[in-house]
């Protein structure tokens, strides 16, 4: 019974010493918001969202790539649909897209005056399903942390319509 007691004793010291010691693993480093944001900022060594299409491509070839497929898929989309405006109007309006970590794009806002809502009032469906015709893309890396991030742009649209005859 001494023996066990013995026993219980040098396991509690060890425990406390464990304790008293250790404890320093099981501190928290407090990081300071301006240093997430430093680190969250977009640099030269990230790599941006792109396509399939775009795999033999690197730094400003792999951008323009990417937004020429984006440019020309929403072309031909306007150019083969039948869209009709109430008035004519000519106005820049700004597209935000969309990409999530694994590369679904999605329509994320659309900028726009209440003229051009009179004009054409299907103008958020019409690039939302603009935006559908584009291909699954590859998301954007972060470079400092290694992972796949989402992302969004903007992209300035002009739109000029005439009134129907």
């Amino acid at each position: 019974m001494q023996a066990f007691s013995k026993l219980t004793t040098l396991s509690f010291v060890c425990v406390i010493s464990f304790l008293l010691t250790g404890c320093h693993f099981f501190e928290s480093t407090k990081v300071s918001s301006q240093e997430i944001e430093t680190a969250s900022k977009w640099s030269s060594n990230d790599i941006g969202p792109s396509f399939d299409a775009c795999d033999n491509l690197e730094g400003e070839g792999l951008s323009n790539c990417f937004e020429d497929i984006i440019s020309s898929t929403l072309i031909k989309y306007f150019t083969s649909s039948i869209l009709e405006s109430n008035s004519s109007i000519e106005e820049e309006l700004t597209l935000v897209i969309k990409i999530d970590q694994e590369g679904n794009i999605s329509f994320g806002d659309l900028d726009f005056s209440n003229n051009l809502i009179d004009a054409i009032p299907d103008i958020e469906n019409i690039f939302s399903e603009a935006i559908y015709q584009l291909p699954q893309a590859k998301p954007a890396i972060k470079s400092n942390v290694g992972a796949f991030v989402a992302t969004q742009f903007q992209l300035p649209v002009i739109i000029s319509a005439q009134q129907p005859n």
